[in-house]
């Protein structure tokens, strides 16, 4: 009935939720990955917060390591639900459809409903309205039956949400909130009705960008958040295959930095008009809808092969599949890559402009401290640093209006013999952490300095995180450092090179300083 309570409304064997349950913990996320999903999907008890502490401008967060089956409570407990702006591009067999239908039912159980537009490659050579519509009637029936047969709720919308209202289209969606407020997943045809009353069928894209348009801007009702917190697209093709690695596709896209360079790229390689005939319609509408959201709203393609775990592992951790920050060729990525290839999952996000600068003349050094103040929690010595920095800058990347900053240096060994590249400061503001910034600004930095060397704490919670993304490191003796590189030739000086490291002044004001 319409009065189920949120955790009820879908009939579960105990098979399902074991099933599910498994789901979840394959995708083993990190502590903080699982703070930051059960911050957004679960309510909050404000008892027990937790204090954030600050490290190299990644957030830790104090915590007590809590067991598998409290989190997994918790996941269950999600009463808050979020939307999923849903494309689902078939046509797609018996199987394909209950495989499809599962995966948005685990969706809805895990607080991330969907909003689900209809679509198939085929609907593009059908002549003729009329049989166009009967074929987008018989599609939505094969999913919403599919959905009634693993015990979920749907409701077909054939009419009603789109109407030509001048040379505009304009949507209703009263009809969509309610049948959410109701447990049930609409699914919608994309067909609009005309001023004359005639009704002619739309691309589903059209349809994804004019809801977007109308629930971007729509206020919460009822407990439930309509603005879609993602835009998901599933297909057969998969995400945008990625011209930089042949074979897989990118797993993240900052749009407004790389939406040209792609575009040029599938241009140039006719033979994915084959392989991946809808990649770059898809990068198109998504640039829209996300265009119309909140910079929190991230989007992702998946092949109908990757489900339900492509799907569940992002709605948790909130990234990529695959960190787009790792290096392809090394020891730790070696049994990803072909994972990689095998998901074929691209998440995109609007993401945020990037600059570099070549010196300290062109930074706003205002904006800089009250970022790396922020991301550190400690007070800059700035006469000190920018000092320092006047000298040694080797160049700075700068994203959007300091979300987030990496500062290089060039340092000189004592005795001039040698030297090398050093990451300074690598901040992220605390509010747009959980935007991808961090890998964004790593891949920038890496395309930017092939070789370069940092240094962090032994106890630094993100020292794993480093290991990952480094060529080496070494433990430098009587003191509380560890130096890490990355770049083929940086092992042949590093015992010479860690003095430097060793020797970098502290830049804040406290005991414990970078």
């Amino acid at each position: 009935s319409s009065h189920d309570s949120p955790n009820t409304h879908i009939k579960c064997t105990k098979n399902d939720e074991k099933d599910l349950i498994l789901k979840v913990m394959s995708t083993v996320p990190s502590q903080r990955e699982l703070r930051h999903f059960l911050k957004r999907y679960v309510p909050q008890d404000d008892s027990k917060k937790n204090t954030n502490l600050t490290i190299d401008g990644m957030q830790q967060t104090s915590t007590a390591q809590r067991s598998t089956k409290d989190i997994v409570n918790d996941l269950f407990q999600s009463a808050s639900n979020h939307i999923a702006l849903t494309k689902i591009q078939g046509p797609y067999a018996k199987k394909g459809w209950n495989s499809v239908a599962s995966t948005l039912i685990k969706l809805q159980r895990l607080g991330l409903s969907s909003v689900i537009v209809l679509d198939s490659v085929e609907w593009r050579n059908t002549l003729g309205n009329g049989e166009l519509r009967q074929r987008m009637f018989m599609e939505s029936m094969a999913l919403i039956e599919a959905i009634e047969r693993q015990g979920g709720r749907a409701r077909p919308f054939h009419i009603g949400i789109f109407e030509t209202v001048g040379r505009n289209v304009d949507v209703y969606t009263d009809m969509i909130q309610s049948t959410l407020d109701n447990n049930q997943l609409p699914v919608i045809i994309p067909i609009m009705s005309g001023e004359d009353g005639a009704q002619k069928p739309i691309t589903a894209d059209l349809a994804m960008v004019t809801l977007s348009k109308k629930l971007g801007t729509s206020k919460p009702t009822g407990g439930k958040n309509m603005v879609p917190a993602k835009i998901v697209v599933i297909n057969h093709e998969g995400g945008i295959p990625n011209h930089e690695t042949p074979g897989t596709a990118h797993s993240l896209i900052n749009i407004q930095e790389e939406y040209d360079g792609i575009s040029s790229a599938y241009a140039e390689n006719t033979s994915w008009h084959e392989t991946h005939p809808t990649a770059i319609e898809n990068l198109t509408m998504i640039q829209k809808c996300l265009e119309n959201l909140p910079q929190t709203s991230s989007a992702i393609i998946t092949p109908i092969k990757s489900l339900p775990s492509a799907l569940i592992t992002n709605l948790i951790t909130d990234k990529p599949l695959y960190s787009s920050s790792l290096p392809v060729n090394s020891s730790s990525t070696a049994g990803n890559h072909s994972s990689i290839n095998i998901s074929r999952t691209t998440v995109l996000r609007h993401g945020t402009p990037i600059q570099f600068h070549k010196t300290i003349d062109s930074l706003d050094l205002g904006k800089l401290t009250k970022l790396l103040e922020a991301s550190f929690g400690r007070s800059l010595d700035e006469n000190g640093y920018y000092a320092r920095l006047r000298k040694v800058l080797g160049g700075a990347i700068i994203a959007g209006d300091y979300e987030g900053a990496v500062l290089v240096t060039k340092e000189t060994t004592s005795h001039q013999h040698l030297s090398s590249f050093y990451l300074d400061k690598f901040a992220i503001a605390p509010h747009s952490q959980g935007m991808g910034l961090t890998d964004i600004l790593w891949k920038k930095m890496h395309d930017a300095w092939p070789e370069l060397m940092w240094r962090s704490r032994k106890d630094n919670g993100v020292n794993k995180w480093y290991f990952e993304r480094s060529d080496g490191f070494i433990r430098l003796q009587d003191s509380n450092w560890v130096m890490f590189w990355y770049g083929s030739n940086m092992y042949k000086n590093a015992t010479e090179l860690s003095t430097i490291t060793r020797n970098i002044p502290a830049s804040f004001y406290t005991a414990s300083s970078k």
